[in-house]
């Protein structure tokens, strides 16, 4: 997947028939599966580019002044973009096009940077400042500019719900993992770079690679059971996420992964971890060695999940 970072980064008009959809895409949820397989169906029907134009931050943010919680960090969700098949992904801030109307939205931005013709909105799609342009008008816009637009119908979950963003960051934050996976159309998992840590679990028999969690939406602290991915490599895994409270540590959550018969540094190496069931909660523990037992349990925990295939 092509990527273009900023709004200077444009390709003037040079990409083959582009296909275009816009929006946030946080989370690239089944209602964002359902956008861009269609968006991969109208190119592929045309011979074009399937495109995306995402924001780097959440409009509301500088519209309201509202910081939302990302679930997925930019570099996560151009991950996920790309494993969906889109070709070209255009991340730019949305301060850059806020005070656009759609008229000049369409042709000063699609038109002459993207030299777009074809643009697929999903039914609640709003553009151009205001939210002027809906799904609506915008057809009738568009053909004005010589764009042909579609509006993709709604995708609901399985109580009929609108499939949205804030249903999955209410489920994360309640640490209802089942609910998130529902509507995320996967298991919520968490990406992040391997830092050093304390060593406090190479000390305790059970070491870790513990993960950097700057920036992303995390459920509540405790001990959960997951799937780890690293290249091309996968294995059940037990992670503690939080502060390590036994040894008084009261610096930033991070998530601690054991997978038990792994070895080797992953130091740098980025891992993607999915997250199945939360196990128990983060508590403190009198000393090392009662530590050391519980988490004998959770890893016979984890056995018994991995021998029932649910890990």
């Amino acid at each position: 997947m092509k990527r273009l970072i900023g709004f200077e980064a444009a390709p003037a008009g040079d990409l083959r028939l582009p296909v275009v959809t816009v929006g946030v895409f946080d989370g690239v949820h089944r209602g964002h599966s359902h956008l861009i397989y269609e968006l991969r169906r109208w190119s592929h029907a045309i011979g074009g580019t399937a495109s995306v134009l995402t924001f780097e931050r959440h409009p509301v943010t500088l519209l309201r002044g509202i910081e939302i919680p990302m679930i997925l960090s930019v570099e996560n969700r151009l991950l996920e973009l790309e494993r969906h098949g889109v070709e070209l992904a255009w991340v730019i801030d949305f301060g850059a096009i806020r005070e656009l109307s759609p008229e000049a939205f369409l042709s000063d931005v699609l038109v002459r940077r993207l030299g777009c013709k074809h643009l697929l909105l999903g039914f609640d799609s709003t553009l151009g400042k205001g939210r002027a342009g809906t799904a609506r008008n915008l057809p009738g816009i568009g053909a004005s500019l010589g764009i042909e637009v579609r509006i993709a119908p709604p995708v609901f979950d399985k109580e009929g719900k609108k499939i949205s963003s804030t249903a999955i960051r209410d489920a994360i934050r309640r640490g209802d993992l089942e609910a998130a996976a529902n509507v995320l159309g996967r298991p919520f998992s968490i990406r992040g770079p391997v830092v050093r840590g304390a060593g406090r679990g190479r000390a305790l028999g059970v070491a870790t690679a513990n993960l950097d969690l700057t920036g992303q939406l995390v459920p509540p602290d405790g001990v959960y059971l997951v799937r780890v991915y690293a290249g091309e490599r996968t294995a059940a895994a037990v992670a503690n996420l939080g502060v390590g409270p036994t040894f008084g540590e009261q610096g930033p959550r991070r998530l601690e992964v054991h997978v038990p018969g792994w070895s080797g540094d992953l130091y740098g190496e980025t891992l993607e971890v999915r997250l199945v069931r939360r196990l128990r909660e983060e508590r403190r523990f009198p000393d090392a060695a009662t530590l050391r037992e519980q988490i004998g349990r959770d890893i016979a925990a984890l056995a018994q999940a991995v021998a029932s295939g649910e890990v």
